[in-house]
């Protein structure tokens, strides 16, 4: 509304201001007087000017200098139109270079004016507009701002947390591609005195594809430091991921299981590059992707497959995610496998693979965007471990004496799946050397041939055949539904042993006719029936049946 603005109208000839007044006060404007440009400065400092109408020929201070002064003072956009006799363009000029908006010759036209002043008006609202604009988003930015610390605090304390594991050999380096990381890199020691690490990648980049680190490091940290075996964990990470996260969004990962009482490494890899295990300088194991990426369908513990290799001191064992190959120049190039590979056969040592790759990948990418999340790993294992190791690997292996029992009916067979509870006793009690797994596998294949063999009195022979297994869980269920009498007994023991070791005994009865265990040493390898390789598995796994 025109009685809300303030016009000023700097002139030194009093006809001219009175001229105007009359004009603009018709026109419903609020009016402000000045006769010089030092008075038209100090008037626009005491009023909330909206407009200016000035003079350039004025005695005390000219017009160019008094738009200087107030384009300098004003805290808001005031628009300047210059209102002068002369008509020499270089003057004209000068009008905007002193920080006039607009300007119109005397003697001037009042229709035109008025459309300039309307014209000025009209900017002015828009700069309005611009600067409440700004004011928001500046606020927005300083929430986000606020917010990304918080996120970035969290993310780093559970991260850090989740790799606290100090153990020589383990290197790694992340490059994310923004704020937040969508790789994720988790290691604890395990049971076993060695290690347990996980490198993963999510789908996307940046918060949403980080989001999921939250629940898998609590997951990692918490049943590996439990002592749960990795299939378990991968399990438990898996389902877990496939309830919270989107269809859309999955992890791919590698599970590597550093057992360092036996010397031998367990990879599980879930849609990763393939892992290397370089030994003097020479890829001695690939381990590629066998399973499914993390989050897609739900899996059980026992159907991730795996790889073993046994480990010599020195070994690598070289992981990374697919920004390692995917990384690309400026032609749009990527750095690939066959460039990988020839890095690590160009170090004939093996002592620096590491360091070549990360320098390699880099100088390539330089000239590049980076398109993805960017991390490479490293286990060495290594053959002398630092005191602060040893102390918490002697922590983790000292052993105890114990034991636990356990009573089954048919309602519990037929309800209760028993083993991970044990497990889950085991690992809270006692750090088995020979491997958690092993441990499992004993239990998991008594305790099925008890069910199967000594209380349903199942055959074997019903899986001789393609569709075999399918009719032999039929049967197996339906006899279990229909059974009322029957149980099992379970009870575990750990001795002490003079030498400072323990054995542990598992001690399995069904209240059936039993099983027979004692079968003749089979070459497990060359067994490709449907069945009959549990026991002889039982017998290589146990000192004594």
């Amino acid at each position: 509304m025109k009685n809300t603005i303030r016009v000023l109208i700097v002139d030194d000839d009093l006809i001219n201001r009175m001229v105007l007044c009359a004009l603009l006060k018709e026109d419903g404007y609020q009016i402000t007087e000045a006769e010089n440009g030092e008075a038209a400065v100090t008037a626009v400092q005491n009023n909330d000017i909206d407009i200016i109408l000035l003079d350039i020929m004025m005695p005390v201070m000219d017009g160019y200098e008094a738009a200087q002064r107030i384009k300098k003072i004003s805290q808001k956009f005031i628009p300047i139109i210059f209102l002068t006799a002369v008509t020499d363009e270089l003057a004209l000029a000068k009008c905007l270079a002193s920080g006039g908006d607009d300007f119109l010759t005397k003697p001037y036209n009042h229709i035109v004016l008025r459309a300039k002043i309307d014209s000025m008006l009209r900017i002015t609202s828009l700069y309005k507009k611009v600067e409440a604009q700004n004011i928001e988003l500046n606020e927005h930015q300083l929430r986000v701002q606020q917010e990304i610390d918080v996120a970035k605090s969290v993310f780093s304390r559970i991260l850090s947390g989740a790799t606290s594991a100090v153990y020589p050999g383990l290197r790694y380096s992340m490059s994310p591609m923004s704020i937040f990381n969508g790789d994720m890199i988790l290691s604890e020691i395990n049971k076993s005195g060695g290690m347990d690490i996980m490198i993963s990648d999510f789908t996307g980049h940046g918060l949403s594809a980080a989001i999921g680190s939250i629940p898998v490091s609590d997951i990692f940290t918490a049943m590996t430091r439990k002592g749960f075996s990795f299939s378990e964990v991968l399990s438990e990470c898996n389902n877990k991921l496939k309830k919270m996260l989107p269809t859309q969004m999955f992890m791919a990962a590698a599970f590597i299981s550093v057992d360092r009482a036996n010397h031998v490494v367990t990879v599980i890899n879930c849609g990763l590059p393939a892992l290397y295990q370089v030994r003097n300088g020479e890829i001695v194991k690939v381990f590629k992707s066998m399973n499914l990426p993390l989050g897609i369908i739900n899996q059980l513990a026992e159907n991730y497959a795996y790889e073993m290799e046994a480990l010599q001191f020195g070994d690598r064992i070289i992981a990374m995610t697919d920004g390692v190959l995917e990384a690309n120049n400026k032609s749009g190039e990527l750095f690939g496998k066959d460039r990988l590979l020839s890095v690590i056969a160009a170090d004939k040592s093996g002592d620096h693979i590491f360091d070549n790759i990360l320098g390699d990948c880099k100088s390539f990418s330089s000239d590049g965007a980076q398109s993805d999340d960017i991390t490479l790993l490293e286990f060495n294992y290594v053959e002398q471990i630092e005191a602060a190791t040893k102390e918490e690997i002697s922590r983790t292996l000292k052993p105890a004496k114990w034991s636990m029992r356990f009573s089954l009916d048919m309602q519990s067979l037929r309800n209760f799946d028993i083993l991970p509870y044990i497990m889950q006793g085991i690992n809270g009690l006692q750090s088995i050397p020979g491997g958690r797994s092993a441990v499992h596998t004993i239990l998991a294949e008594i305790y099925a041939n008890a069910v199967d063999h000594g209380l349903l009195k199942l055959n074997s022979s019903i899986k001789n055949s393609p569709d075999g297994y399918l009719k032999f869980y039929q049967e197996k269920q339906t006899r279990l539904e229909n059974m009322n009498e029957g149980s099992i007994q379970i009870e575990l023991s750990h001795e002490l042993k003079p030498d400072g070791g323990g054995r542990l005994i598992i001690h399995v009865v069904d209240s059936g006719e039993g099983f027979n265990f004692e079968k003749p040493n089979v070459d497990l390898s060359q067994n490709m029936g449907y069945s009959g390789r549990g026991m002889g598995l039982i017998a290589k796994l146990c000192k004594e049946v």
